[in-house]
């Protein structure tokens, strides 16, 4: 079973990357469908930054999954940390 993941719909070549190395990826339009993540379905929601993220649309609970901030990073460096995120 694939693992799936939220990549910001912005950061096409994370999304590529991804997709390649067999994850199931679903885009996210920056916060609008955040709130909707409300399930550990997921193993990570990758950003282009957290401010991208709406404060009174995220809490503790919500969404209940690892955030990744992508600036400055790599698409395989962003991989190796969610894949370190899954393992632990």
């Amino acid at each position: 079973m694939k693992n799936k993941v939220v990549v910001e719909n912005t950061l096409t070549p994370f999304i590529e990357h991804l997709k390649s190395a067999g994850y199931d990826v679903h885009t996210l339009n920056r916060n609008v469908n955040l709130r909707n993540i409300t399930s550990d379905e997921y193993k990570a929601i990758v950003v282009s930054g957290m401010d991208v993220l709406s404060e009174r649309e995220t809490d503790h609970n919500n969404p209940p999954v690892p955030i990744i901030e992508a600036r400055g990073l790599t698409p395989h460096e962003v991989q190796s940390i969610i894949e370190n995120k899954i393992n632990s």
